[in-house]
């Protein structure tokens, strides 16, 4: 049961569940060997979804050899080095000025620096339901912490390096069941969830991707013809997309979570087209070859 959620929510929420099962046959990775039936019970006094779990003999069975796994210091390392580096270095997050706080700049709209909260998940592919735990408890965290004080929290960065190899999963499925998660908890006053990994792609614009992911190529020109034209002209669509790529390239499967609150005091301060257009410029002048080293290099 989920008090107070919405049953459209949680019928996004089932749907989800189930699209996940019939994939299995595909990536049987993604669940493991159960098949998993998620029904909304809509007469119930309370929302509720049934999941009915049974186990699934065809299924290849996932193996458990560790090989290669970072630990979580390891990956929180590599996130704020990458944070150091992009974020504040860069400047491509007008709003991040330090590793360790966030929202500064803000202060007048009523929004106060806080911490940045760094986690990490040991899931694997077939845990998607502990990536969601692990975000959930990252987030409870951050609400009771509140917003300010010593130990006020601002953002959260929780890495999920075992996907750090699957964008399609992490893009599409993973961050269509986390927005779906937190529409069925009626979240979305609270939070706003963003997409990172270190192979993410620029949506083409021909499909929405969802909450949560980079403007699409098209948008981008757009914004770039606008702002600056001569850069425009001398970069191809390659090169525009992978400026807003790097933008959301981490060295490993990110989940950024921001209060509500920040996320509209930010889009009421700055100029959308404007910082885009401007962070294309500087990823195009850093040199992605360089990016990318700066990635690989954090993984280690």
């Amino acid at each position: 049961s989920i008090y107070n959620a919405s049953i459209a929510g949680l019928l996004q929420l089932a749907d989800i569940i189930n699209w996940l099962s019939d994939q299995q046959g595909e990536e049987p990775a993604v669940l493991g060997a159960v098949r998993i039936v998620a029904e909304v019970d809509t007469e119930a006094p309370v929302p509720t979804v049934i999941l009915s779990i049974t186990k699934d003999r065809t299924t290849a069975k996932v193996s458990n050899k560790e090989h290669g796994i970072l630990t979580a210091e390891q990956v929180i390392d590599g996130t704020q080095s990458w944070v150091k580096r992009v974020l504040v270095e860069l400047g491509i997050c007008p709003f991040t000025k330090s590793v360790t706080k966030s929202g500064q700049g803000l202060g007048d709209a009523g929004v106060p620096v806080g911490l940045i909260a760094y986690h990490h998940s040991g899931s694997r592919l077939d845990q998607i339901p502990r990536l969601m735990s692990d975000t959930w408890d990252a987030i409870l965290e951050m609400c009771t912490a509140g917003p300010s004080g010593k130990e006020g929290v601002s953002s959260i960065l929780l890495a999920a390096p075992e996907f750090d190899e699957n964008f399609s999963l992490w893009a599409g499925p993973v961050f269509a069941i986390l927005e779906a998660n937190v529409s069925a908890a009626s979240a979305e006053p609270l939070i706003g969830v963003v997409c990172f990994h270190p192979k993410y792609k620029t949506p083409n614009g021909k499909s929405w991707p969802g909450f949560g992911h980079m403007h699409s190529v098209p948008r981008l020109r757009k914004w770039l013809s606008d702002q600056n034209e001569d850069l425009s002209m001398n970069l191809d669509d390659e090169e525009v997309a992978a400026g807003g790529a790097y933008q959301r390239r981490t060295p490993h499967a990110t989940i950024n979570v921001l209060r509500a609150e920040q996320l509209e005091a930010a889009e009421g301060r700055r100029s959308t087209s404007s910082l885009y257009s401007k962070n294309i410029g500087i990823m195009h002048t850093y040199g992605y070859d360089r990016l990318e080293s700066g990635i690989l290099n954090d993984k280690l």
